[in-house]
């Protein structure tokens, strides 16, 4: 037995689960290709600092695991947990992009494309948000402490204090005394705007999944439930029989076959038959539940087919229908 709204919820349910899916093998893939990288950095390949390509691998990678363990452990359901899922995401990133600078700066797109998996325009502008602070707390703190942009002009691999001391041994170049705003001006407004754009993008990509998840959710609905009496069709029951059921251990059927219906239209018209089928499957529906299934299989015919049984429960199910009868 099923209404719209719980057909509606299981779809969501369903959604769900894939998105946490979906994130567990990004997650994966992440850690995968951060490892990639520094390995292929380690042998030569590249040509960042090993040192701080270690330390922000290593604290990245820190930052990700727990959401690998809340996905196969806990029941991520929960609201709470996707947002700290993508919290420690935006931070992981964070610091990639602090340490790494120009190296990593599209790993800011990362954590809204997590955001967008789970169709909730809510966690998706949490996290626009979250990522938001990511940049200006990375790009102040890569800075002073990451790989200096200057690189690229230079083709190196230092850090700011390198290229200082280097002038300071008597160039006379006159340093900027304000950094932080050329570093907000000029890198973190930018790059958030451009995040803007991207999440009211992803924003309509979301909102087209939600209204999916709806209709897939009410097409299934209609496909599976009798319109009248809103027990399983039987479509619904020659799925089940062939998809399910063999799989079950043990089972128990209950048939109903009202009588007298053709006498209770012909005599009361149609309307009061309608009315007593309705009573019927309103009274096998209250005994419904996950392991009872309730299926109108015929015009006035019915079944129940409980899944693992107990042992009198077939019986005491048939006697307390026609109690309430």
């Amino acid at each position: 037995m099923s209404d719209f709204k719980k057909q509606y919820d299981k779809e969501l349910k369903y959604q769900e689960e894939k998105s946490n899916k979906y994130t567990l093998n990004g997650v994966v893939m992440l850690i995968a290709v951060e490892l990639i990288v520094w390995a292929l950095n380690t042998i030569g390949i590249f040509e960042i600092d090993r040192r701080t390509i270690t330390v922000a691998v290593i604290i990245s990678i820190i930052l990700l695991i727990p959401i690998v363990f809340m996905i196969m452990k806990e029941d991520v359901s929960k609201e709470c947990y996707k947002y700290i899922g993508l919290t420690l995401i935006c931070t992981a990133t964070g610091v990639m992009c602090a340490l790494l600078s120009y190296h990593a700066v599209l790993l800011y797109v990362i954590p809204l494309l997590f955001a967008a998996h789970y169709r909730q325009k809510k966690i998706l502008w949490f996290t626009s948000f979250i990522n938001s602070v990511s940049v200006f707390l990375s790009m102040t703190l890569g800075f002073y402490y990451g790989i200096c942009d200057l690189n690229i002009l230079f083709e190196g691999s230092h850090k700011r204090d390198w290229y200082i001391n280097v002038l300071e041994s008597g160039t006379g170049y006159v340093f900027n005394s304000n950094p932080l705003f050329v570093v907000i001006v000029f890198g973190v407004i930018p790059r958030c705007m451009i995040l803007l754009v991207i999440t009211f993008i992803l924003q309509d990509i979301v909102v087209g999944g939600s209204e999916d998840a709806a209709r897939i959710a009410q097409l299934t609905y209609m496909k599976e439930t009798d319109s009248r009496t809103k027990v399983f069709n039987k479509n619904k029951y020659e799925e089940m029989v062939l998809a399910y059921y063999p799989y079950i251990d043990n089972i128990r059927v209950i048939f109903w076959d009202m009588n007298n219906l053709k006498m209770i239209n012909d005599t009361y018209g149609h309307e009061y038959g309608d009315k007593a089928i309705e009573r019927l499957s309103s009274v096998l529906y209250s005994f419904s539940d996950d392991r009872r299934r309730v299926y109108r299989i015929g015009g006035d015919e019915f079944i129940m087919i409980i899944d693992n049984p107990g042992e009198d429960e077939g019986k005491e199910i048939s006697i307390s229908v026609a109690d309430m009868i």
